[in-house]
């Protein structure tokens, strides 16, 4: 077997596995568990605490706002508590450090979103409602 026949049948392999490999790749993506988790907690029902609530007024952001802003954060789970009983909690912060107005920690009740408080970081919004230090 010369040269040429074996680039022929290297090619005769390589290239239908390409094209294979091309459309594998296109139509699933990666996702790591961080995205998973967030898309997770955005589309489930989002249920707010009392304390919540009212910073949420602090903000003037009417909750369906809050609730596609939830997109805009990742778990830090150093902070969070996944394998609490009766329910994990998830610590998320905002991508954007820079423009984040507020922390949360959102409990994940199987198909409800319960946040019962939110951290203000910026010191400027005026609120009277008591906050987590």
């Amino acid at each position: 077997m010369n040269f040429w026949q074996r680039i022929r049948f290297f090619l005769i392999g390589f290239i239908p596995g390409c094209i294979i490999l091309i459309f594998i790749v296109t139509k699933k993506g990666c996702t790591s568990p961080n995205e998973l988790k967030i898309l997770e907690l955005k589309h489930q029902h989002l249920e707010l605490g009392e304390m919540a609530s009212c910073k949420i007024k602090c903000l003037n952001m009417p909750e369906k706002v809050f609730q596609i802003n939830i997109r805009d954060f990742k778990v830090n789970y150093d902070l969070s508590e996944v394998h609490k009983k009766p329910y994990g909690v998830y610590y998320l912060q905002a991508i954007d450090t820079k423009n984040a107005k507020y922390e949360m920690a959102v409990e994940d009740r199987d198909t409800i979103s319960y946040i019962s408080d939110i951290k203000l970081l910026d010191t400027s919004i005026p609120c009277q409602c008591d906050s987590i230090k």
